[in-house]
């Protein structure tokens, strides 16, 4: 017969021989079965996204079915109880939002930016190393290795601030 340590509670036990295919991990004491079973639900939830929709969705069913019985509060209660007894840090936490909040709206700007870097030129060169000046603005561009598509106007990029050479 073999043993086991259990993950659980660390006791050594025999496994179930019923289990001959499989590996046991845990004893059967209902803790241990528990912590097990959500054990694997955590794992689920974290890999699998048809797991997660269905968890969720099953929150907001449970919401939606108290709230039509008249518990307008059910799913809130703990979070308005803790935000009540822990005023401290609901301050704190409010102002670290709206630091955080300050701080992307300064980083985005309402222009689109150029996201794809991997454009092509349209013709191939005829001779191994081809230069490009560009002209960066790195607000707008989230990777500058990007390839020129047409040839740019000397006067426009000598204006435009900063520069750089780089080998295609």
């Amino acid at each position: 017969m073999r043993t086991l340590v259990c993950r659980q509670c660390g006791r050594q036990v025999r496994s179930n021989k019923k289990l001959k295919h499989l590996i046991q991990y845990y004893c059967g004491d209902h803790a241990c079965q528990t912590a097990r079973k959500l054990s694997f639900e955590r794992h689920k939830y974290k890999t699998d996204d048809l797991f997660r929709a269905k968890k969720l969705q099953g929150v907001r069913d449970r919401k939606k079915k108290q709230a039509a019985a008249g518990n307008s509060m059910a799913g809130s209660r703990y979070q308005r109880d803790y935000r009540a007894s822990h005023a401290g840090y609901v301050l704190e936490n409010r102002l670290k939002q709206k630091h955080r909040n300050a701080k992307k709206r300064s980083k985005t700007s309402p222009e689109q930016k150029i996201v794809n870097p991997d454009a092509f030129m349209s013709q191939q060169p005829e001779n191994d190393k081809v230069y490009a000046m560009i002209a960066v603005d790195y607000k707008k561009i989230v990777n500058p290795d990007a390839s020129m598509l047409g040839r740019l106007h000397i006067m426009s990029v000598a204006e435009a601030q900063p520069m750089f050479v780089r080998l295609l």
